[in-house]
């Protein structure tokens, strides 16, 4: 069980508003925003902690808990598996198939590499600096999709005030990202789910932001997410987009070898499919820029930093085993970036 978003209300506390400012309450004949699991049932205690909590509907408060309870069991079974002497077969512990595939020394390593949390390029500064244009204040209500472990969504509800549903196709990246948001205190605000990108089922009309820092070329199906993501904007929402895109065809081998260094399957785009997609859904473009030098910059010097520590006090040898894997991938993505086979876009659009 996952949810699809927390709803935010307006109260003293400083909660963001509801478009439009209208009741929450539900109006008669209208299916609940949250219903009860079947055999489940809220006692008096859960109803009291929700509205300590500041929750207007206690079933709200009730899934949020089943969800952290749900992914806190998981991470302890990770915990144990990754403890074991000898590695066993995962069948033998009835784990998700992709337990392990982020350990905690692949996610030291991108600690190292990037800023702490962010795992990209450019590290804070970028990550401030690309969300610029869209003026976030703690009046927004912001969706980011590919948000890895949720550590720009934090940094930007840290710095600017802003609320921002993250959410991950990588289920063990979106766990791990709100175990994160739980330790710092900002689940509420900066809640870390779970995206199937071919059912995304976003709210229609809520976001005042959407934007996703490199991450859409994995997309499937893009013409109908970029729909999606269209109708879960408000009037006059904004998208910010920053992507790895085609500058010629690849043929199946280039791609193929692409995707196995990636560990995926890819769905890149063209910069002209892009702004053809975006005029269709009525955006109003108003950047469409080639960022790739700047990102060749960010991933060069990311990864001579990390090189040139490594050379002066050594790294630890758990980190190290995963060192060669991703400075493959990474410097393939410079290579690629390089020749003219991919380019690094920035599209920045308004909708009315």
């Amino acid at each position: 069980m996952k949810l699809k978003f927390w709803q935010r209300k307006s109260d003293a506390d400083g909660d963001a508003p509801e478009k439009g400012g209208g009741s929450v309450s539900v109006a008669q004949g209208e299916a609940p925003e949250f219903e009860m699991p079947p055999g489940h049932h809220l006692d008096f205690g859960t109803r009291m902690r929700a509205k300590w909590e500041g929750y207007d509907d206690p079933v709200e408060y009730y899934l949020l808990q089943l969800e952290i309870d749900a992914y806190t069991d998981w991470l302890r079974k990770m915990r144990v598996w990754l403890a074991r002497p000898v590695e066993p077969e995962l069948s033998e512990l009835a784990l998700d198939d992709e337990i392990g595939r982020w350990p905690p020394d692949r996610i030291r390593l991108y600690d190292k590499l990037f800023d702490h949390g962010i795992m990209m390029p450019g590290g804070h500064e970028y990550a401030l600096e690309l969300a610029k244009p869209l003026a976030l204040d703690e009046t927004l209500s912001c969706l980011e999709i590919g948000a890895k472990l949720g550590g720009v969504a934090r940094l930007l509800a840290d710095r600017l005030g802003v609320w921002v549903t993250a959410l991950e196709p990588d289920g063990e990246l979106a766990l791990l990202g709100m175990e994160r948001s739980v330790q710092a205190g900002v689940q509420k605000r900066v809640p870390v789910q779970t995206l199937d990108p071919l059912q995304p089922e976003l709210r229609k009309g809520y976001f005042n932001v959407v934007y996703s820092y490199g991450e859409l070329y994995k997309i499937p199906e893009k013409e109908t997410f970029l729909k999606a993501l269209a109708e879960t904007l408000r009037d006059h929402g904004q998208l910010l987009v920053t992507d790895y895109v085609l500058t010629r065809d690849l043929d199946e081998n280039e791609l193929a070898n692409w995707a196995n260094l990636e560990g995926e399957e890819l769905f890149p785009w063209t910069a002209q499919e892009y702004k053809s997609r975006l005029g269709q859904l009525k955006f109003d473009i108003r950047i469409a820029k080639d960022e790739s030098e700047t990102h060749l910059k960010h991933i060069k010097l990311a990864w001579m930093t990390m090189l040139s520590d490594i050379q002066k006090a050594g790294l630890d040898p758990d980190i190290m085993d995963y060192l060669e894997p991703e400075m493959e991938m990474w410097m393939n993505r410079v290579k690629m970036l390089e020749n003219g086979s991919l380019a690094f876009y920035r599209f920045y659009a308004t909708i009315n």
